[in-house]
């Protein structure tokens, strides 16, 4: 067992050993893609901060925001 592991996630994995193994597989497999993507978006971060302090940043106003938000989510209004 992992010895620096939160109670929480302590008791989550106590509970999943206690599942057949095809669905601790399932469980797994999930937490890694969990992990992944929160390592992509903390890249992602942390690109765009480097970008804002290189000075690549440009300033976004509301209406601009909402306007690409709205096509991005197929939203008309």
């Amino acid at each position: 067992m992992v010895p620096m592991m939160t109670k929480t996630l302590a008791e989550a994995v106590k509970q999943v050993k206690e599942l057949p193994d095809e669905t601790q597989d399932r469980f797994a497999f999930d937490i890694i893609d969990r992990v992944a993507a929160w390592h992509e978006v903390r890249e992602k971060i942390a690109q765009g901060i480097r970008e804002l302090d290189a000075g690549l940043g440009r300033p976004l106003s509301k209406k601009d925001l909402l306007a690409m938000l709205r096509k991005r989510h197929g939203k008309k209004n």
